[in-house]
């Protein structure tokens, strides 16, 4: 119970917004554009080297983006073991 306790707590932090100009590489994020009202971009993103792709068809999308998370999918997977 500790564990799992612990486990969550740390990533508390990770669901928040951060700056853009601290987002990862390679990691599936979502991009949002705040100014005074968040506007997330609602479908995950990766950053690559010269800008950003779509995670599910991996083509260049065009965003101004100002503000990052990590991306949380609707359905969370699962194991049927």
């Amino acid at each position: 119970m500790r564990h799992t306790f612990t486990s969550w707590f740390r990533r508390l932090p990770l669901l928040g917004w951060r700056d853009i100009a601290s987002a990862p590489f390679g990691c599936v994020i979502e991009l949002a554009m705040i100014d005074g009202e968040r506007q997330p971009r609602g479908v995950p993103c990766i950053r690559h080297t010269e800008g950003w792709l779509d995670a599910a068809t991996m083509q260049p999308v065009t965003v101004s983006a100002t503000h990052w998370r990590y991306w949380r999918p609707d359905v969370l997977p699962i194991c049927c073991c």
